[in-house]
């Protein structure tokens, strides 16, 4: 009986290969595809510097061969393999490109590979073009913030005409995946902080209406099933957390201090221990600062910290927009251009002291380099 004829892949059967691996699976990963068993004709020596356990398990010929050469079964996906391959052989082909979906579908099962095999340099080559999407300082989340809302523009706009074409949430990279590559991969653990606020910020209620379609686009949902009861306690407590501090940051409570004071007049204690303005120096016609930041701002604050969820870094920036057009928007009655000044910049700075605080809100442990590039 003649032996079954061997599948190869067409990219990987090198004519001075010296190993033969196989792997079964789909080629897609997608479980309505065909299952087959592909086989390889690669090199032991290429192997061997990108992983001593390669080097060591096919070194070790076992089960069939093929004109006189080893062929070694692995037991991953025959995708997974598929991509590992292409990483090694085909550097060049594989995706970099920023804020994709593409990229972490292709790059995660092979940096998965890379632990199991021991690939320490290749891992450490690929990581960072998944690093950046979920970065670990502030002014990177607003340049990446920056570059997604591009995105998901275009790519409306391109829906628009033609309804088959991909939605953000198929372009963008999918947050729950971050979460488990970060959670199961501990040089991928910086992912995580900004992975959980985004997840923070989202409502989770698909909206209803005639529109909907068009609120949905500009959401950026996970593969919900991929998120664990412990990922959604952290999402809750996260969120809860961030109310508390929205609140302290309206009312100027714990870490926060008064608003600042109008520097053209000064200031006294009142019997329960707050400053009170005083009317007997000063300029003659001194403003109320403090009573004017818990009238007109701190009321902005206090809404968003009663929304279901709220994109803090992004309605910061909005409110403090807002008291740049104060005589517009909120009147300018009670108020000097001294401390407004002062007032947007306190708003300012709060968006680095939130952004320092993600890995508490999420009970994520410690981690000291968040805030740095």
């Amino acid at each position: 009986m003649d032996a079954p004829q061997l599948i190869f892949h067409d990219n990987f059967q090198f004519h001075d290969g010296n190993i033969i691996v196989s792997a079964s699976g789909s080629r897609d990963g997608r479980p309505s595809s065909t299952v087959e068993t592909v086989y390889f004709r690669l090199h032991k020596s290429v192997l061997a510097i990108y992983s001593t356990t390669f080097a060591d398990m096919l070194s070790m010929p076992q089960g069939d061969a093929d004109a006189g050469q080893a062929i070694v079964p692995l037991q991953d996906p025959l995708d997974h393999v598929i991509k590992l391959l292409t990483a090694i052989y085909y550097g060049g082909s594989v995706p970099q490109q920023p804020l994709s979906r593409a990229k972490w579908d292709f790059l995660v099962p092979v940096l998965m590979l890379t632990d199991k095999y021991d690939m320490g340099p290749l891992a450490t080559n690929l990581l960072p073009s998944l690093l950046e999407d979920w970065p670990t300082a502030l002014e990177q989340w607003d340049a990446a913030e920056t570059h997604t809302r591009s995105i998901i523009q275009v790519t409306v706009n391109r829906r628009k005409k033609n309804r088959s074409l991909p939605s953000p949430n198929d372009v963008l990279p999918e947050p729950a995946m971050a979460i488990k590559f970060g959670q199961a991969h501990p040089a991928a653990r910086n992912v995580l902080p900004a992975a959980f606020y985004h997840l923070s910020r989202l409502s989770h209620v698909v909206p209803e209406g005639f529109f909907t379609f068009l609120r949905e686009e500009a959401r950026r949902f996970p593969e919900y099933s991929l998120l664990s009861g412990a990922d959604w306690l952290r999402i809750v407590r996260g969120q809860a957390k961030i109310r508390q501090w929205l609140h302290d940051f309206a009312t100027h409570r714990n870490y926060f201090g008064w608003p600042p004071s109008c520097p053209r007049r000064k200031y006294q204690l009142t019997e329960d221990g707050i400053d009170d303005e005083s009317d007997e120096e000063g300029t003659p016609d001194p403003c109320r600062a403090r009573d004017w930041w818990h009238a007109r701002v701190k009321p902005l604050i206090l809404e968003l910290g009663a929304k279901m969820a709220v994109d803090v870094l992004t309605e910061i920036e909005t409110v403090r927009d807002i008291v740049q057009k104060r005589p517009i928007l909120i009147g300018d009655d009670d108020i000097c251009d001294d401390c407004l000044i002062s007032f947007r910049t306190e708003l300012g700075d709060s968006r680095p002291k939130f952004w320092a605080e993600l890995p508490d809100f999420f009970d994520l442990g410690d981690y000291p380099n968040w805030g740095k590039s």
